[in-house]
């Protein structure tokens, strides 16, 4: 495993893993509540290793190894996070791979910085879910009013919790509901069984992004995670796909 590196952004140490290789960077991007330990993770680095691929793996503020609180988590705040941390590594062209909500950041990200993003891969993509994913009622406007948060359960652990401020800078970055001027290739995968996000989210995003090389993988048996070995093995093939 690489070493665990830090760095110093907007009042916290951010953490990261680093493997340097050839370009363009690999950078993974992970999903809300989750961080650069996850499966997806290592077997992104397992395979950067063995094509000599440069790789990073992240930590967003608040989250995994970096320092911070989680409740003052926001999109704007860890796409900063995420840039800060891809050009310490590199001033070069980067492929983003964004898992759920890292989906969202890398579209920030390829709108920011066009001019240096080879590709984004996105796996179970979830921009724009602080529009459609929260459903919020009266009561959670009461509980956000209240205590700053609303919370929802998880299959993969402790109640997910959404705080007030993510949910307002949320609206300030959404991607959907016109064009998304982004040119670079684009690679969504999704799973048809996936419960937590609508696989017809990853078909919206095709038809919103601008890039005439877009393609929609879709995998009928997949759950939200696509972590599985043969998940892992066709995110590799689409990745040695933009490679070749």
């Amino acid at each position: 495993m690489t070493e665990l590196l830090t760095l110093a952004h907007d009042g916290t140490r951010l953490a990261f893993r680093h493997r340097p290789g050839a370009g363009p960077t690999v950078v993974f991007l992970p999903g809300y509540m989750s961080d650069m330990g996850s499966t997806k993770a290592a077997a992104l680095d397992e395979w950067a290793a063995a094509c000599g691929l440069a790789y990073l793996r992240l930590d967003y503020s608040g989250c995994g190894a970096s320092g911070g609180d989680f409740a003052e988590g926001t999109i704007s705040r860890w796409t900063g996070d995420a840039r800060a941390m891809i050009d310490a590594v590199t001033d070069e062209s980067v492929v983003l791979v964004g898992s759920s909500m890292g989906a969202w950041i890398a579209l920030r990200l390829a709108l920011a910085m066009r001019d240096r993003v080879a590709a984004v891969v996105t796996i179970a993509g979830a921009p724009d879910f602080t529009d459609w994913g929260l459903d919020l009622t009266d009561a959670d406007h009461a509980a956000l009013a209240r205590d700053g948060y609303v919370e929802r359960p998880s299959a993969y652990g402790e109640p997910y919790r959404y705080h007030a401020g993510l949910i307002a800078d949320g609206a300030a970055n959404r991607v959907l509901g016109g064009a998304i001027d982004i040119g670079c290739p684009v690679r969504l995968l999704h799973g048809q069984a996936d419960p937590d996000v609508p696989w017809r989210l990853s078909l919206d995003v095709a038809q919103a992004v601008r890039s005439s090389s877009v393609q929609v993988v879709l995998v009928k048996d997949g759950d939200h995670r696509l972590s599985r070995p043969k998940d892992l093995r066709l995110l590799a093939t689409v990745l040695d796909s933009l490679e070749a």
